[in-house]
């Protein structure tokens, strides 16, 4: 097969691909139990609670660390968690032996950021009295990333509680409003997210509030005192420019760590996909969470 023709091929699939995220985006599927703690090995206690009708699931080794990691799945803030964010949760745990409860946090188009945010709040509170002698870190993914970082800017605005002494965030989705004057040039090199399914999920989950607004934009927040982060994401993805510029902004503030990582030709969220690359980044990512 010529040259030309793999190419052909390989746009092919990239096109079908973005094709079904999209259709997913438009038609998000409910009660999918990807955290049916049923499908969790024994060995990781799985344990299947609710706040408010939302679902959260806790797993946690044999000899569990005394670190606990709230993961905030990604999805678009459509999307319910999948598989493979559930097998990435059971490999942290496994090679870690942190605990790890996944927030199964309110979706668009039926809630907005108002609920989310509110949601991931009371779970917070609700873990620190349930785990009293943890440390807690935050874990998110693509819009859980966002939703990780815009939630640790508004506990340390609140003072009320504890800060997650650490966070992780994997090609979070930074901007909503997607503005940034390169993000034109990755469209055609990001194989998963569709930018006409971005906008959309943008405009229901903001429910008609600015998409600059730091709870759902947290790259134009205050960026001051946030601790230890660290970031993950590829070069193949639409949301590179804006993690470049977080990259940017954290370096001019005072109060936050920032420890960031580029997979170079990987795609959006690649760490939690059964890339060769992976396997060291869950254990970078362990690594990092565990250190003191």
């Amino acid at each position: 097969m010529s040259r030309s023709s793999n190419i052909i091929l390989d746009l092919l699939k990239m096109a079908r691909a973005r094709q079904r995220v999209l259709r997913f985006f438009m038609n998000p599927p409910r009660d999918t139990g990807s955290l049916d703690p049923r499908k969790i090995k024994r060995s990781l206690q799985p344990e299947a609670w609710t706040v408010d009708g939302h679902q959260l699931l806790t797993i946690q080794g044999e000899y569990p660390s005394p670190k606990h990691v709230i993961y905030l799945p990604g999805g678009a803030y459509l999307l319910e968690a999948t598989p493979a964010h559930r097998q990435f949760a059971e490999k942290l745990v496994k090679i870690s032996g942190l605990s790890i409860t996944l927030i199964n946090y309110p979706k668009s188009p039926e809630h907005t950021y108002r609920t989310t945010h509110q949601l991931v709040e009371e779970s917070y509170h609700h873990l620190l009295a349930k785990y009293p002698d943890q440390e807690f870190c935050l874990l998110g993914d693509s819009a859980g990333g966002g939703l990780a970082l815009a939630f640790l800017q508004s506990l340390r605005d609140q003072m009320t509680v504890p800060l997650p002494g650490k966070t992780v965030l994997i090609s979070p989705w930074l901007d909503l409003s997607l503005s940034h004057p390169d993000i034109p040039a990755y469209v055609s090199r990001d194989l998963i997210l569709p930018m006409e399914g971005l906008n959309h999920a943008a405009s229901l989950y903001a429910g008609g509030a600015d998409l600059r607004d730091p709870l759902l934009s947290p790259i134009y927040g205050n960026l001051k005192n946030l601790g230890d982060i660290k970031l993950i994401f590829g070069t193949e993805e639409v949301f590179y420019p804006d993690c470049r510029a977080l990259v940017e902004k954290i370096g001019k503030v005072q109060g936050t760590q920032l420890d960031w990582e580029v997979g170079e030709n990987l795609i959006h969220a690649w760490p939690i996909f059964p890339f060769p690359q992976s396997r060291a980044a869950i254990s970078d990512i362990a690594n990092f969470l565990l250190a003191d």
